[in-house]
């Protein structure tokens, strides 16, 4: 933080924007936070954008100012246009984000009143800027940019297949609960092949035995038979499931497996588009070289963090995937830790994936997750285990992307914990 407030000078200018659809508001003001203009209207077209930047640029030669600090709440999607003009602009101000939650936690400071406007705003967000109390935005470029909007629509496929899963298991368990005894997967594709035609017990037991092996076999692609058949026959006789509105639930579970189907083809044609980019990327290579990390870890790790030359630490990737740690104590009291949460939520979901997948089929990582489920100082349970194990692919694949060496068993876990590691298998 220290090294944010230096950057502000006596001949720094501070331009604070509250973002909106239509009409954003700006008030510009000096490394004191007082105002240097009225608050400024900025319509959100290129006349507006213009109108900004001559009103900075005036406000600069009459103050003899060397530098513009333009900041704003880089939330929703309204930010992106007005931040992708002025950093693309000539007279390349700096550009930062605040806190959305700063923002409202901070806004009665200066008159104590809960009043919210967007002048009001605008000037908290310029005066945050001048404690220093703001980060760099990032706005990613070429490949980056791709691959942070392909990972932006695969989360999104897989949260409606989420929605469309747990929504006809819910239908099945009210109006067939036997069912899903059957599968360890209820929407694999022979199961949702059956259910187009079988969705309730009713059709299984109208059926005859032919006419119902012929669909699972058409259903399974021949794979399955008459040990499925009699599965079927046993769950559906004295089902309890509900009898009513059936057939209104029957048009309910075909539109629900259209939508699983539907977005599943649109994951796969996402994730072609991914190894796509990645494959015209060197790190590409570099990331994939460590065992258990493909092109859609490797895309999501660079789709969310970007060029990773723009950090020092990797301690600075850890905070922006909110994989920190965090405490809570007070005099004698000392709280647990836990991690923060406060970062990009996908870039966590995908390191954790990594540390499942890095256990699973990396032997390295199998081995530092043993070693930290199994020490006797602070074993971690078994998700715990997990992130740290996400972690520390975090780190090997921020040096891999830094360096752009590629993946050495050898170096993965350093000589020391591989002697804490050895240790520990001599003691058991």
């Amino acid at each position: 933080m220290q090294e944010k407030i230096q950057r502000i000078t006596a001949t720094t200018v501070i331009v604070g924007i509250d973002v909106a659809k239509e009409v954003h508001w700006a008030r510009i003001t000096d490394y004191r936070g007082v105002d240097l203009t009225k608050p400024c209207k900025v319509h959100n077209s290129t006349d507006g954008f213009e109108n900004l930047l001559a009103k900075i640029e005036s406000v600069c030669t009459k103050r003899v100012c060397d530098q513009v600090i333009i900041a704003m709440e880089p939330s929703g999607h309204y930010w992106k246009a007005i931040g992708w003009y002025l950093k693309l602009h000539e007279s390349k101000p700096m550009l930062v984000g605040v806190n959305p939650y700063h923002v409202k936690q901070s806004k009665e400071l200066d008159d104590n009143s809960q009043t919210k406007s967007d002048k009001k705003d605008a000037l908290v967000i310029a005066h945050l800027a001048r404690d220093g109390r703001y980060f760099d935005l990032h706005l990613p470029e070429g490949e980056y940019a791709e691959l942070r909007q392909l990972n932006a629509e695969r989360k999104r496929l897989m949260s409606q297949i989420s929605r469309a899963n747990n929504t006809l298991i819910a239908q099945l368990d009210e109006y067939f609960p036997e069912y899903g005894k059957i599968w360890r997967n209820v929407t694999c594709q022979t199961s949702l092949n059956l259910l187009k035609k079988n969705a309730f017990p009713s059709d299984i037991e109208s059926k005859s035995n032919e006419l119902l092996l012929e669909e699972i076999r058409e259903a399974s692609n021949r794979t399955e038979g008459n040990k499925l058949m009699q599965e079927l026959r046993q769950a559906a006789k004295g089902s309890v499931g509900v009898k009513e509105a059936r057939e209104a639930v029957r048009l309910r579970i075909l539109s629900l497996i259209d939508e699983f189907e539907y977005f599943e083809k649109k994951k796969i044609v996402v994730e072609a588009e991914l190894e796509k980019v990645m494959s015209t990327l060197k790190l590409g290579d570099v990331l994939q070289s460590m065992k258990g990390i493909g092109p859609i870890i490797s895309s999501a790790f660079l789709g969310e963090v970007g060029d990773v030359n723009r950090f020092d630490s990797w301690k600075q990737v850890r905070s922006l995937a909110g994989l920190n740690l965090v405490e809570n104590s007070s005099g004698k009291h000392k709280g647990k830790t836990k991690i923060s949460k406060r970062g990009r939520p996908y870039l966590r979901h995908m390191l954790y994936l990594a540390g499942e997948v890095g256990i699973k089929h990396n032997p390295e990582m199998r081995l530092y997750y043993q070693y930290l489920r199994l020490r006797k100082k602070n074993p971690l349970c078994g998700n715990q285990a997990v992130v740290a194990t996400g972690l520390k692919i975090m780190r090997i694949l921020f040096h891999l992307a830094k360096t752009g060496e590629y993946y050495d068993s050898g170096k993965a876990l350093g000589e020391i914990k591989l002697q804490q590691i050895e240790a520990l298998a001599n003691s058991l």
